[in-house]
């Protein structure tokens, strides 16, 4: 038997709006003037008295063709995730972890954003795809390869809009934190490195890899666990909206 839908629930879908300039926070509310993740302070002009006309300027703004389909496909990608899971006869259902990923990827409209200890070339060549179509920013620390190192550090021209901070492996404070978002409503949290021998071993649970679809759980682990270090070494704490 079928559940029923309550058309209430729609009333308290509140996703993200905005993204802020300096630290790329998934914003909901732009009435206020400061971005509640880094603090920095939008100084209201003539040509730009409220920050949302700002930011829509900006290309900063999240509004989808189609909203609720758009957030039924990736919710779509977290259910057969959650389903596929390992039979008693050691048998996998066909729609591992790292599919799961690649699709995800594939649906993005906005951008993608992911913190990561440690990436493999697959993996990015992934990325650099998606980056053909929308912007995706990415914190990398725990890098071993050089070929990787290279992959990330040369060859720019391929995927402009493949974004990258870099973690030196000697860094006292290099992240730690693997979380993968999608467009501000599906994120991947977990122990699983962005590597696909770590997204593999999930297939046989011995990887954590967990689709989150709670708009508000998604916005709070990408302001705190990606904004604030994609911020790290900005200073400008005001931006005049001109």
């Amino acid at each position: 038997m079928q559940t029923g839908f309550d058309i209430d629930s729609l009333l308290r879908f509140t996703p993200p709006g905005y993204l802020c300039e300096r630290c790329y926070a998934l914003l909901v509310d732009v009435g206020r003037v400061v971005c509640p993740v880094y603090g920095v302070q939008y100084i209201a002009t003539d040509r730009y008295p409220m920050p949302d006309e700002y930011l829509r300027a900006k290309g900063l703004d999240l509004h989808y063709k189609d909203l609720i389909e758009h957030s039924q496909a990736l919710a779509r990608i977290a259910r057969k995730t959650r389903e596929s899971v390992m039979s008693p006869y050691g048998q996998y259902t066909p729609y591992p972890p790292i599919r799961a990923l690649f699709e995800a990827l594939q649906n993005a409209e906005k951008f993608v954003h992911f913190t990561t200890y440690g990436i493999s070339v697959l993996i990015l060549g992934a990325l650099k795809l998606t980056a053909q179509r929308v912007d995706v920013r990415g914190i990398v620390s725990g890098i071993k390869h050089d070929m990787v190192l290279r992959e990330i550090t040369e060859y720019h021209d391929e995927a402009p809009r493949l974004k990258l901070q870099v973690f030196p492996n000697d860094s006292p404070h290099f992240p730690h934190q693997k979380i993968v978002v999608i467009d501000g409503l599906l994120a991947f949290k977990g122990s699983a490195n962005l590597t696909d021998f770590a997204w593999r071993k999930a297939a046989q649970g011995r990887e954590v890899i967990e689709p989150v679809t709670d708009v508000n759980e998604v916005i709070d682990l990408h302001n705190r666990y990606f904004s604030p270090v994609w911020a790290h070494t900005r200073s400008d704490e005001r931006i005049v909206m001109i």
